[in-house]
């Protein structure tokens, strides 16, 4: 095998300046560690975050340039010493997600399976915060071999690429455990609130509403099980809409998948009925307000659900794919447009423009 690859590269400036086309070193897989040749890499919303510059100042200079990507899956090309779960040409999907026990540290959270709250330092393949693991935007990526899950013949590599989204909904309802006779709300319809919305019709849920930005994401929300949906139309106050669907009463769970530089939370507190539940699931900008005297008035809860690890003694990427093998959930339609790789300007504009081209998720295919 070559020593280089083709990868989108980005130097740390602002896209476009900073991601270009070029050779990259591959990666060599030590003891434990695997090389897999990238097929399908989702454009996430956080690289769009960092190469638009809102999320720069935690990329350390010292890991550039980088490769992106972290919703990836391929097939195994070279195993190194030891591996045994995976062998050359096996298709997998790869969890990004590395604790420091991966790079032989053992703090208490990965010790006890906690790893997104890794104490060391969370190692996210094809995020270079903590180090530099090159992602899905190479022809190559490498990951330990126990972030690997072998894909079911019954499932396409485009679909589990998209099971780093759907572990964040699994890890929810697995914090929250919500159950057959619950109201809820999901806030935002993007991949993230889709995949959420398929979560909780998994567990039983059946009273769901789903406040979309676009019409297009709404149709998407029905579809993946939401009884209700709400369109943001300008001016609109989506808690009195809310209260409005449920009566004045309020639902007992909100899915706040929205975060930015928003007021979700603080409205979601507003959708939930007394002693409710709001879920944080999105990422915000930094402090946002919030009306704390109607949140201890009503006895709301706000409960952050952040990534995922294990429920129990499963890993919960692995419960997403059993409900990816199962068809208890559908990632067909999901992927609205698909780029090779040397079309990477194109590609990130249309994941940055989606609102205007009706796109849900946008990825890069390799044959």
């Amino acid at each position: 095998m070559a020593d280089k690859m083709k990868a989108i590269v980005w130097d740390g400036r602002n896209f476009p300046e900073g991601l270009s086309y070029q050779d990259f070193d591959i990666p060599e897989p030590g003891p434990g560690w695997v090389l897999v040749n990238t097929k399908a890499a989702g454009i996430c919303g956080s690289d769009l975050h960092y190469l638009l510059g809102y999320t720069r100042k935690f990329i350390p200079d010292k890991n550039l340039p980088a490769v992106l990507g972290h919703e990836n899956a391929g097939v195994v090309v070279k195993v190194g010493e030891g591996v045994t779960s995976v062998k050359e040409g096996d298709r997998v999907a790869v969890e990004p997600l590395h604790g420091c026990m991966q790079f032989g540290g053992s703090c208490p959270y990965c010790q006890i399976g906690k790893y997104h709250l890794c104490q060391n330092g969370l190692t996210h393949v094809g995020i270079p915060i903590v180090r530099m693991l090159p992602g899905g935007y190479g022809e190559f990526s490498i990951a330990h071999e126990s972030r690997l899950f072998k894909v079911p013949d019954n499932v396409t590599l485009e679909d589990a690429a998209l099971l780093d989204i759907l572990a964040v909904g699994v890890h929810a309802v697995k914090l929250i455990h919500p159950g057959m006779g619950d109201s809820t709300v999901v806030y935002g319809c993007g991949i993230i609130g889709l995949d959420m919305i398929q979560c909780l019709r998994v567990e039983g849920v059946k009273d769901i509403i789903a406040i979309a930005k676009y019409d297009f994401q709404a149709e998407i929300a029905k579809k993946c099980g939401a009884t209700e949906t709400i369109l943001l139309q300008p001016g609109m106050d989506p808690v009195k809409e809310v209260l409005r669907l449920t009566g004045g009463w309020g639902v007992d769970q909100v899915y706040e998948c929205v975060g930015g530089e928003t007021d979700a939370i603080d409205e979601s507190v507003g959708m939930c009925r007394m002693g409710g539940s709001a879920v944080m699931l999105g990422v915000f900008s930094g402090r946002r307000p919030i009306d704390l005297f109607m949140m201890l008035w009503h006895e709301v809860n706000i409960i952050s659900s952040n990534s995922y690890s294990t429920a129990g003694h499963e890993r919960e990427f692995q419960i997403a794919m059993d409900l990816l093998r199962d068809g208890k959930v559908d990632h067909r339609g999901l992927v609205t447009h698909t780029y090779a790789p040397e079309q990477y300007l194109d590609a990130i504009n249309m994941a940055i423009t989606k609102g205007k081209h009706n796109s849900i998720k946008t990825m890069f295919l390799r044959n």
